[in-house]
């Protein structure tokens, strides 16, 4: 039990470097167990990185009424490792957002992070850890798209 729990802190450590770095502007390709390197791109434009992770927790969805854990990990990773927003994207993000900019970086890391635990709970066929992942990831998706998606999208119009 203890090295369960040692396993998994030192693996929420790892995933928070990583998040972390990327948000610092770190670009890496992330790589799956078995040592191949993500389909991701290392950065996205803001508008089709967000719906690429629309299409990720649909497949997730899809996963979930199915029970098909294959799908759910495929798409709970894809949200953990989406890419980076572009460099433009980013300074138009952290002008708009100015001194909100903190709120929204917490958003961002608890959707990585649940997401991946989420993945995790694929991996082990664990329903109810995939559901109590799920809607964290939902809720942190939704609280972020309802406080930033309106200013982020006027100030992309103005530009």
């Amino acid at each position: 039990m203890m090295k369960n729990k040692m396993s998994h802190t030192k693996y929420i450590v790892l995933i928070l470097f990583i998040s972390v770095f990327v948000l610092m502007g770190g670009s890496v390709f992330t790589q799956d167990i078995s040592g191949q390197k993500s389909h991701q791109p290392e950065t996205l434009p803001l508008v089709p990185m967000m719906q690429q992770l629309m299409d990720d927790i649909q497949q997730v969805d899809r996963g979930i009424y199915t029970e098909n854990f294959a799908m759910i990990e495929e798409g709970a990773g894809n949200i953990s490792d989406h890419p980076t927003m572009t460099s433009e994207d980013k300074k138009l993000v952290k002008k708009t957002l100015d001194k909100e900019m903190k709120q929204f970086l917490e958003f961002d890391m608890v959707v990585h992070h649940h997401a991946d635990s989420m993945r995790m709970a694929a991996i082990e066929e664990n329903m109810q850890k995939v559901l109590k992942h799920y809607r964290i990831t939902q809720q942190g998706c939704v609280d972020c798209h309802s406080n930033y998606r309106k200013p982020i999208s006027t100030a992309r119009l103005e530009q």
